[in-house]
């Protein structure tokens, strides 16, 4: 993110600072109008480790310092806070205003869900918000780096890209395998319109794509097996659809075939853009399972995982069966 944004989006976050405090009523702890004071395990709020979460990695980025167990605006804002609407405005012009309606949302769904525990951000409406942001492409920055870790001594004739997010991991995997069929199945129906948006934005004659589960794409390389398989979901799956994945990619392997996943594990739930604050706030996030459980499951489906490196959360797996 360059500097220009982040120093808009700063300004930005000491205005949202501002509207919390008035909302919540704890102005009382401010020393001036521009000062943001919280106490993290004040009583009243229902949910202490939520707010103290979100503290904390406010003031990692820098919006605010910390003092103890008080959250103040940084000294640079102090004294007088830039007007809201010039930040605004600049944002525009760069195209990245939609980050900071993430922001406001993301203040809005909080301050409820701190309230009651109820209310959360629907996953499909974040999703959409990060797609339109120029300058925040974490989930394809992500998705890039798990394809660029397919290390081929023989380039593969055919790739299946299982796919629970947008799409992105399909245009990669065409663009850098230009002479290869790559085929992308959307497994999210949450996420099938933002995939469809996707795939039509950047079209690549070696794509096939469908949004639809089962379909005649899958019945065609179920029959003529696929090289490699591509499966990528940092935010996480039921355990069922972990299944369901396997299960497809079972059906569509012979014993060349290889499959790179990228599922998250229990012990590192926030290896991604989501922070772990956010993932509290969000509807939809799925459950994380242990690497053991992937472990089996893929045996289950004729796969063999190699050795996990460090706590990456790429796993390797040929087919064995």
């Amino acid at each position: 993110m360059s500097s220009e944004i982040y120093d808009h989006l700063s300004i930005l976050a000491a205005h949202l600072a501002q509207k919390l405090i008035e909302s919540e009523k704890i102005d009382q702890f401010c020393k001036s109008p521009c000062d943001l004071a919280v106490i993290c395990h004040d009583k009243k709020y229902i949910n202490k480790e939520l707010i103290g979460k979100m503290m904390f990695h406010i003031a990692e980025y820098g919006y605010l310092e910390r003092r103890g167990e008080v959250f103040i605006l940084e000294d640079n804002w102090r004294r007088v806070l830039p007007a809201k609407i010039n930040s605004q405005n600049a944002l525009r012009d760069i195209n990245s205003y939609p980050i900071y309606l993430l922001q406001e949302r993301i203040i809005k769904h909080f301050l409820e869900l701190v309230r009651n525990e109820t209310v959360k951000i629907d996953l499909k409406t974040l999703i959409y918000f990060l797609d339109t942001i120029d300058g925040s492409k974490g989930l394809q920055e992500l998705s890039h780096e798990a394809v660029s870790t397919m290390n081929f001594s023989i380039k593969p004739k055919s790739i299946l890209d299982l796919n629970y997010g947008l799409g992105y991991s399909a245009i990669q995997l065409a663009t850098i395998f230009p002479t290869t069929d790559i085929y992308s199945i959307n497994l999210n129906p949450l996420l099938k319109d933002a995939y469809e948006f996707t795939i039509l934005r950047h079209q690549k004659p070696n794509l096939k794509s469908v949004s639809r589960y089962p379909s005649d794409v899958l019945n065609q390389i179920m029959r003529e097996k696929v090289d490699m398989i591509f499966a990528f979901n940092p935010l996480g799956v039921k355990d069922h659809d972990v299944a369901r994945v396997y299960g497809i990619a079972n059906q569509v392997s012979n014993d060349k075939t290889r499959m790179i996943s990228v599922m998250p594990f229990r012990d590192e739930p926030k290896n991604t853009i989501i922070p772990e604050w956010l993932g509290l706030c969000v509807e939809g996030l799925g459950n994380y399972i242990q690497y053991d459980t992937y472990k089996i499951l893929l045996s289950q489906y004729g796969f063999e995982l190699a050795p996990r490196e460090n706590t990456s959360n790429v796993m390797h797996a040929k087919f064995v069966e």
